[in-house]
């Protein structure tokens, strides 16, 4: 069962981040900077995704609890989140629209430089581009499944394995890109689209299931008469 939930999660995440379907937005933010400075925002910006991952999976269930979310309820609004995020990307639509932005001045080193473009390009790449909220909700879904200490820190794992995975192909994106073209992003932003729905769906029937206790029992008995 845990080692079903790691790979579902796995699956689920690297979906709803979609890191082909976002080359296009992120080459687009740093096509005027030299190719070190691309790969270094690509290192800067998985890191940051990670820490934005991780903050979400460990305080998502205790902001729920501020505000008095239950967790059946969070977990059918965020099954129609991520359904309408997947069917978006069904029709071959990004998650966000970007318009291009100005450069910023080249000046000091690869880092510098990396760290300056990032602070423009943060918001709205990583968020909501990466970080929004689909995979906000995804998270902290997946958070609350696990029970046990080990269990976390195996998700951690995952999350740092997503990222890492979202890092390398920015890294690569240009490659990718020349390689795939635009018909073959499109086809991966659809094929992840068809498995956000299938989750989205999954996590619906859970939330009612869970808000209803026996409705859907005893829907689908009549059904089967």
């Amino acid at each position: 069962m845990e080692w079903s939930l790691l790979v579902n999660s796995f699956i689920g995440m690297l979906a709803i981040l979609n890191p082909i379907g976002n080359v296009p937005i992120f080459l687009e933010h740093v096509e005027n900077e030299p190719p070190k400075v691309q790969r270094a925002v690509a290192l800067l910006m998985t890191l940051s995704i990670f820490i934005l991952l991780a903050t979400f999976f460990i305080c998502g269930n205790r902001i729920l609890t501020v505000f008095g979310i239950t967790i059946p309820a969070f977990r059918l609004a965020g099954g129609i989140i991520i359904l309408t995020v997947g069917l978006r990307m069904l029709q071959g639509k990004s998650k966000f629209e970007s318009h291009g932005i100005e450069t910023a001045a080249a000046s000091g080193s690869t880092f510098d430089q990396a760290r300056n473009r990032l602070s423009h390009i943060l918001v709205p790449v990583a968020m909501p581009l990466f970080i929004g909220p689909g995979s906000i909700t995804t998270v902290v879904l997946y958070a609350e499944k696990t029970t046990t200490f080990s269990m976390a820190l195996m998700m951690l794992l995952v999350l740092l394995v997503c990222s890492a995975t979202v890092g390398l192909v920015l890294v690569s994106s240009r490659y990718i890109f020349n390689k795939i073209g635009p018909n073959g992003t499109q086809i991966v932003i659809r094929f992840m689209g068809m498995i956000l729905c299938a989750i989205a769906m999954q996590f619906m029937i859970d939330g009612v299931s869970q808000l209803l206790p026996g409705v859907l029992d005893s829907t689908f008995t009549h059904a089967g008469k």
